[in-house]
Parts: C-alpha cells; structure tokens; sequence
C-alpha cells in the first residue's frame, strides 16, 4: 500500500477494498508503520501507538498483524505481532544501510515460506525477521539509488 519511505502504491480508493475484501481472508498481515497508519487511522510513534493500531486492524478479520517498525524511531528494528490475544515484541537489529530495496517483499515472502513448511506463525515470523535481517546486512550496492537486500547472502562467493 505505501512503500516505507511513504509514497503511496495503492490508489486512496481501494483501500477500503483491502481492509473489507481481503483482510478478513488473511492469516497475517505484515504492515509497514505507514501502512498500518492508515489502515488503522492512528499515527504511530512508539510502541504503544503499534499495539493500538495492531487492535483495530485485527478487527478487520485477519487472524494475525504484524506491524514491521524498521523505521519507528522509538524502537528501531522492532517488530510486533498481535495475535488477538497476545502481543510479541520481536526486536532486531537496525542496520544503517542504503540497500534496503524489497525488504517488505522479502519478509512476507520468507514468512509465507516458513508458513508453508508448518512451521507456527510465530516461529515463521522469528525465522523471516532474521533472514531479512542478514540479507539487508548484505545488501548490494548495485545502480544509484537503493540497492537491493542479498537474498541469495548464504551461499559461499
């Protein structure tokens, strides 16, 4: 919906699309700060305002939100997950890096991996953080502007 620098993705219009149609068919959501703003409608500074707004998105019918915080500036690198019950503050480290291209693409797509393998919500969402992690580390400094994450960063050069 908005990219993590802000810039909207989606016309205004169809988000209430998203929050009606496709939220309720969804295991988890994984929302950048931006995205969860709007879609709960409360600014988020801390992780406090997460928790608030983890609430009213999970009304919405997903089973699970996961509010991505890599840039919430009280907590840097920390991530939260709302099951409906239960909140997991799952910190990270920040990694001060141009390279961050496709990071919320990468994470969805590592946790919908893990997911895939059985693995629980929770462990699948641990297991993505920390491959994300690892793969912004090693980042390519490739063209001029924001370079991509390493996805492939385990294999031996």
């Amino acid at each position: 919906m908005i990219s993590k620098s802000g810039h909207p993705l989606l016309q205004t219009d169809a988000v209430e699309a998203v929050k009606m149609k496709l939220l309720p068919l969804a295991l988890i959501v994984t929302p950048n700060v931006h995205e969860a703003q709007q879609l709960s409608g409360i600014e988020i500074r801390a992780l406090a305002d997460a928790r608030r707004a983890a609430k009213v998105i999970h009304q919405f019918g997903c089973k699970h939100v996961l509010i991505k915080g890599g840039h919430l500036l009280n907590e840097r690198a920390t991530d939260l997950l709302y099951d409906g019950r239960f909140f997991n503050v799952l910190k990270g480290e920040f990694i001060e890096t141009r390279h961050t291209h496709g990071t919320g693409c990468t994470f969805a797509s590592a946790l919908a991996a893990h997911l895939a393998r059985g693995r629980s919500v929770l462990d699948s969402t641990q297991a993505a953080k920390a491959y994300v992690t690892e793969a912004i580390r090693h980042g390519l400094a490739i063209g001029h502007g924001h370079g991509p994450t390493d996805h492939f960063y385990f294999l031996e050069r």
